[in-house]
C-alpha cells in the first residue's frame, strides 16, 4: 500500500525574499509473511520564490514552471503566498 501527498514547508524569509519549498511525501507499507515493512520518503518537488515585486515557481531542476498551475496542485499555497 502506498500513499502520496504534496506538502508545503515553512516559508523562509531572507532580505525581503520568501522561499517556499514544496515536497512530496510517500509512505509505503508492505506485508511480508508475518511481518510488515514501512518505508517513507520526502522529496523536494519545487521551490516558490516570492518578493514584493514578483512571484515565481521552479522545479527542483531549476526549470521555471507556471505558478498558477502549482497553486491548483498544492492546497494552501495560495494562502501562504498572500502572506508572503
Amino acid at each position: 500500500m502506498e500513499k502520496k501527498r504534496v506538502t508545503i514547508g515553512s516559508p523562509v524569509a531572507i532580505a525581503g525574499i520568501t522561499l517556499i519549498l514544496v515536497t512530496r511525501l510517500s509512505l509505503n507499507c508492505q506485508p511480508s509473511g508475518s511481518s510488515i515493512f514501512f518505508f517513507g520518503l520526502k522529496q523536494p518537488v519545487s521551490l516558490v520564490v516570492a518578493s514584493p515585486s514578483t512571484k515565481k515557481a521552479f522545479e527542483i531542476t531549476g526549470k521555471e514552471i507556471s505558478l498558477d498551475q502549482l497553486i491548483q496542485e498544492v492546497p494552501g499555497l495560495a494562502g501562504m503566498l498572500e502572506r508572503a
